[in-house]
């Protein structure tokens, strides 16, 4: 085998890939009528949309939103029906364009009819917005990645998460400084993943099962010492936070789109997508990467050109978990907020839901995680939206509705590393 080559591809049944060219052709061109037809019925004729910049200068867009309504319906419907059309080998390379594009042009669709006229559409701010919100989301799915392309679940992202928040807050009140409480958070994930890394590779025992004990076991270990610390001295609970870099990169960050989104971010921004390029050139660049494939997938071949299974599994979850622990500092020190009981609220289980959309590679981990940090910063800007015609219960459950359509979509054609939460005893076939 050589070390330089990129990623595998992942095998994908012709019939499977045939169901979903069909289910997303369908679909796509159903929901483009309906909402195309329902628009042609409830939306007065003279009813307008704005789309503003609104962090860089001060420029907007009016554009009529049936006008606007109907012909991304009608493209949407075209998308769909491209799918069911052009022959396989066309489809085999523009098929995730044609979904992804008729998908875009219903939910973009769907805001112009959504935002209130007098309103307008905050770009910047919801495109700035994503790329932050989906901090968590990278982190913990990338410790994911890493953990699973060596053969072991890590379905303890929830209680890492939860740990770093914690050791976050209370070493950056400590100490004033939030570079601290980063590196405590991270250390914390690191400890809070040792127990599952010896559990899994020494013991053998089943890694589902003791991902959800830790992570009980950080939700009630956490809310305990709350209770016992911060509560009893708030001072304990008011961490320092870092500063974003808009302000020391001067006429970068005052560029239109770009300025925002990339330039006036804080550091986790770029330590995330660091890691990103990082942990995709070790997987697929490096004999690291080779041999940690190589567990994750045929474990005894692995053992039998003399590398040591289970050592290497050992210590690549236990670098999941550092990656973990610093996506918890996200909730407390990148948002400038306090610690609070389960305040990481079931995202370290989209984070897994990232993972798999993401197909386990890095860079479809940042797709994915972007896909859910712009639902959650549409959540976001619709809640405060004057006007705004959906209930705020429902806009709460957006993210998690996107995470059940998304992996339901997925999933199917998602293929896990072949032996992915499968114990190794040294020796055997």
């Amino acid at each position: 085998m050589n070390a330089s080559t990129g990623a595998e591809d992942q095998v994908v049944a012709p019939d499977e890939v045939l169901r979903r060219h069909t289910v997303a052709a369908y679909g796509l061109i159903g929901i483009g009528i309906v909402l195309g037809g329902l628009g042609l019925l409830l939306i007065d004729g003279g009813r307008t949309t704005t789309y503003r910049l609104d962090q860089t200068v001060d420029a907007s867009w009016t554009v009529n939103t049936l006008v606007v309504v109907a012909v991304l319906s009608v493209l949407a419907a075209l998308a769909g029906a491209a799918l069911l059309a052009l022959p396989k080998h066309v489809l085999r390379r523009f098929d995730g364009y044609l979904i992804g594009g008729g998908v875009a042009a219903l939910v973009l669709a769907a805001l112009s009819w959504t935002v209130t006229p007098d309103v307008g559409f905050p770009v910047e701010f919801v495109l700035a917005t994503t790329l932050f919100l989906a901090l968590p989301f990278i982190f913990g799915a990338l410790s994911g990645v890493v953990a699973e392309r060596s053969g072991v679940i890590n379905l303890g992202i929830e209680g890492q998460f939860l740990t770093g928040a914690f050791t976050a807050a209370l070493l950056a009140s400590i100490s004033g400084n939030a570079y601290v409480g980063m590196l405590a958070a991270t250390l914390s994930g690191v400890c809070s993943t040792l127990l599952l890394a010896w559990l899994a590779t020494r013991f053998e025992v089943n890694q589902v099962v003791t991902g959800i004990i830790l992570n009980l076991l950080a939700l009630g270990l956490t809310g305990f010492l709350y209770e016992r610390l911060m509560r009893a001295d708030g001072s304990l609970n008011q961490p320092a936070t870092v500063q974003k870099v808009g302000d020391s990169l001067g006429f970068l960050a005052r560029i239109p789109i770009l300025g925002p989104v990339l330039f006036d971010q804080n550091i986790f921004v770029y330590v995330a997508l660091a890691c990103v390029f990082v942990v995709s050139y070790l997987l697929f660049r490096t004999r690291w990467g080779l041999h940690t494939r190589a567990v994750g997938e045929h474990p005894a071949a692995a053992d039998a050109a003399g590398i040591n299974v289970n050592r290497l599994r050992f210590w690549n979850v236990t670098a999941a978990g550092a990656l973990s622990g610093f996506g918890g500092a996200f909730f407390t020190i990148a948002n400038n907020v306090s610690f609070s009981k389960n305040m990481t609220a079931g995202l370290g289980f989209v984070a897994l839901a990232v993972m798999i959309v993401g197909r386990w590679h890095p860079f479809g981990v940042l797709t994915a995680a972007l896909l859910f940090g712009f639902s959650s910063a549409l959540q976001r800007f619709l809640n405060t939206m004057p006007g705004n015609p959906i209930p705020t219960e429902f806009l709460g459950m957006l993210p998690y509705a996107v995470t059940l359509v998304v992996v339901a979509g997925f999933i199917g054609r998602a293929v896990a590393p072949a032996a992915d939460g499968i114990p190794y005893t040294p020796g055997s076939k």
